[in-house]
């Protein structure tokens, strides 16, 4: 590894972790808890917050710890943006305490922190922009743990976290007045209603916001948050609607919030320590006593935090070591890294209380935690294999999350939000996600049982969730009845999408029955992820839309490569849905006429790499399109997959605000791009097939618990990508894939790379990877 980087700062890194660790239940632990076979290196000065913050990345600066349940980050305007913030604003309305890295659609908000030079305001805000402060970018700092800012009108903010917890610390002007709106309605999309509640007493605010509507759905979700102070505090107003009050302690409205100001000496700084929940206050101050104890409210105590948030992250990034590589492919490799940590995110409070699907108050179990916001069409296609293979044990907590979501709720979630599942998008996704999970090294979690619920959702249509009135799978009983989903089909959109959707969803399914010992439903199952078939019509060469009858649905074929407005296919076209039959590529090929033909299709595909939903071009900045790469390795042409591979990662990822092809989804794009650039994807849902392709850096080392991966890229460079030979664990293999099992006990990949192609290397029929049809 990088020689220059000395064993001192390992020490560093391995005293701030023990210094800040408190052994108790339903807490979160990192890396440097375990005992440690490697030393830690300083990666976590390449990991840039602001990677994405730009154009449509939507992820967010602020702090948080791996997978935390707080995200006290700024949030930007005019108006609302995804995520909080966007790098080309140039106005911080508030700093609120939550948010969802890389969503394609506004949440969270809530409770945003405001710093205002001067004494209370005589008006409510009327919106989220009316106290906003302009700041420039070259008065921000930003390190994964910490985010600091001066705003133009002289109020520097600093911010950190701990799991649970946030810590404020808030500097102003020497001849001003300092006040701090909270606002309790400050949610992005508002607030049905909401709370305030001030006591000068204990310094300390307390509040409510029922809000949520994650992509303008109906689910509302309840947040919790407490907040104390380290000085006095000098007056306070609070207000509901439009009536302002002077020291009254408790509002309650639409809108709601409070003014503080606070009795200090000008100059100074005053500390801000606040917490959420999504059961109670009380619980939001538990949390905040456990996790960031009032007693050390110092300026010490701050930077200690915020040092110990970035060890947590150091200490994770070191989970693989790479070496080589200039450092702008170090800084966006480890970029990526952090913004996969950042969901799913952690919902139980440290007494492990959370609230369920059902409305009712649940705990975990011991030394468990619950976990929401699974953004589900996305993160099963890459994002959960990554996780269980560096975090197998919250991968566990995770899949063990959503089989308490069905428990409770009645289906297993979409797309899960915190105390609903919002039913974003569509598909059966918890089945490749936890099937993921289980093929990547994710155990520990009640196996059968989640086994036994997503294959009763698969196969009756009768499972239902009564809060939210939806079933998990739409149009079920047309799905099994005539193996597809048809035109005009109840409940849904994007009849061929969601067909393919169910099929990877029955593949993945089937995989796990099977390593469980479960015959009759792999065999049961195995026969529905065939269904993608019946849509496959030989005059145009398309998967298409079908009615009832079995007749092809009119006015498709003429326009089979435009978006239909989601009528058929999902955020893409014709062209683009063609290829998603992952687990039976080379029954595809066969049904385009060979491998030659659809290799030459996939070249016509190519010929723009990011060209949108609506082209008849790739989009491989959007899900369905993510393992279309990986597809020549099956046509026996991988020296293809490793060139358009790494032009995508040359072309169109960096660490800089504008990063991604498109939303990162919660992690989902960054773990593409470091499965790329290690030179592998798990391209099979629900499979632990890896299908190779050539690795960025000349050395990276996977720790993974059972054993380190050591991938070595002989030759390595940007334009190196073409593999010439490989060996497996010291043996010479002439496959375009592996699987996890190979290596996941410790093992070894050589690749030998060139800057030209060899179409020999990994080209013979008998190496592709697998495909499963009907006879298998």
């Amino acid at each position: 590894m990088r020689k220059s980087l000395k064993a001192g700062f390992t020490l560093l890194c391995v005293l701030a972790f023990f210094g800040k660790s408190i052994a108790r239940e339903n807490s979160f632990r990192s890396p440097a808890e375990d005992s440690l076979s490697y030393p830690l290196q300083n990666f976590v000065r390449y990991a840039s917050p602001l990677c994405g913050t730009g154009k449509d990345g939507n992820t967010y600066p602020g702090p948080s710890v791996p997978f935390g349940m707080i995200q006290w980050s700024p949030d930007t305007g005019p108006g609302r943006v995804v995520a909080g913030y966007n790098y080309r604003d140039l106005l911080i309305q508030g700093f609120s305490l939550d948010h969802l890295s890389g969503a394609g659609c506004y949440y969270g908000g809530n409770f945003a922190f405001t710093p205002i030079v001067g004494i209370a305001k005589e008006t409510p805000p009327k919106d989220r922009d009316t106290f906003d402060v302009p700041f420039s970018h070259a008065n921000e700092i930003t390190r994964p743990g910490y985010y600091s800012v001066k705003l133009d009108d002289g109020v520097t903010v600093e911010l950190t976290s701990t799991l649970r917890s946030g810590f404020g610390r808030f500097t102003f002007p020497t001849d001003s007045v300092a006040t701090i709106m909270i606002n309790s309605s400050s949610n992005v999309w508002g607030t049905s209603t909401s709370s305030i509640h001030v006591n000068p007493r204990e310094r300390s605010v307390s509040g409510l916001a029922v809000g949520g509507h994650f992509c303008r759905t109906s689910e509302e979700t309840t947040i919790y948050f407490y907040a104390i102070f380290d000085r006095p505090f000098l007056s306070y107003t609070t207000w509901a609607g439009d009536t302002l009050v002077i020291n009254k302690a408790d509002e309650e409205g639409l809108t709601s919030g409070a003014f503080i100001t606070l009795d200090m000496t000008p100059g100074q700084s005053v500390l801000i320590k606040t917490a959420i929940s999504y059961v109670s206050i009380a619980n939001a101050k538990a949390n905040l006593e456990m996790e960031n104890p009032g007693a050390a409210f110092t300026s010490q105590e701050f930077d200690k935090t915020a040092q110990d948030a970035n060890a947590t992250w150091n200490a994770w990034l070191n989970k693989i070591q790479v070496e080589g590589g200039t450092d702008d492919q170090l800084e966006t490799f480890y970029s990526m890294f952090y913004h996969t940590l950042l969901g799913p995110t952690v919902c139980s409070d440290i007494n492990g209380q959370y609230m369920g699907y059902d409305g009712e108050v649940h705990a975990t179990e011991k030394d468990r935690l619950q976990y929401a916001n699974f953004s589900g069409w996305d993160i099963y296609r890459s994002e959960c294999q990554f996780l269980a293979m560096i975090a197998p044990n919250e991968s566990g907590d995770m899949a063990q999350s959503l089989l308490n979501d069905y428990r409770q709720g009645g289906t297993f979630p979409r797309w899960g939000v915190p105390n609903e599942d919002s039913g974003v998008m569509m598909g059966d996704p918890a089945a490749p996600i936890i099937a993921g999970f289980y093929a990547f090294g994710a155990k520990n979690f009640d196996l059968h049982d989640v086994l036994s619920g997503l294959v009763k959702a698969a196969t009756d249509s009768s499972v239902y969730a009564p809060r939210t009135r939806t079933h998990e799978r739409d149009a079920l009983e047309d799905y099994l009845t005539l193996g597809y989903v048809p035109e005009h089909q109840q409940g849904g959109y994007g009849n061929v999408s969601m067909t393919l959707e169910y099929a990877s969803a029955d593949f993945a399914l089937a995989q796990f029955a099977e390593s469980l010992g479960d015959t009759h439903d792999y065999e049961l199952l195995m026969n529905h992820a065939q269904n993608w078939q019946k849509l496959f019509n030989p005059a145009t060469g398309f998967l298409q839309m079908r009615r009832r009858d079995g007749t092809w649905a009119p006015g498709i074929a003429d326009s089979l490569a435009i978006y239909d407005n989601d009528r058929a296919y999902v955020e893409g076209t014709a062209e683009q849905y063609v290829w998603m039959v992952p687990f039976d590529l080379k029954s595809l090929a066969e049904k385009m006429g060979g491998q030659d033909s659809a290799s030459r299709r996939l070249d016509r595909f190519f010929t723009q790499l990011n060209a949108g939903f609506r082209s008849k071009y790739s989009y491989v900045g959007n899900e369905p399109c993510l393992e279309t790469p990986w597809i020549y390795c099956f046509l026996g042409r991988p020296y293809k997959t490793q060139q358009i591979v790494r032009r995508i990662v040359n072309e169109l990822y960096t660490d800089k605000p504008i990063a991604y092809p498109g939303n990162d989804d919660l992690g989902e794009m960054s773990s593409w791009y470091i499965f790329s650039v290690l030179g592998m994807y798990p391209e099979l849902p629900g499979s632990d097939v890896l299908v190779l392709g050539s690795p960025l850096f000349p050395n990276a080392v996977i720790h993974l618990q059972t054993g380190d991966v050591i991938i070595e890229g002989h030759g390595a460079k940007q334009n190196a990508p073409y593999v010439t030979r490989v060996s497996v664990n010291g043996k010479e293999w002439n496959k375009p894939w592996i699987r996890f099992s190979d290596i996941c006990k410790g093992g070894a990949i050589d690749f030998y790379l060139d800057s030209t192609p060899d179409p020999q290397w990994g080209s013979a029929v008998t190496s592709a990877p697998p495909s499963y049809d009907l006879k298998k």
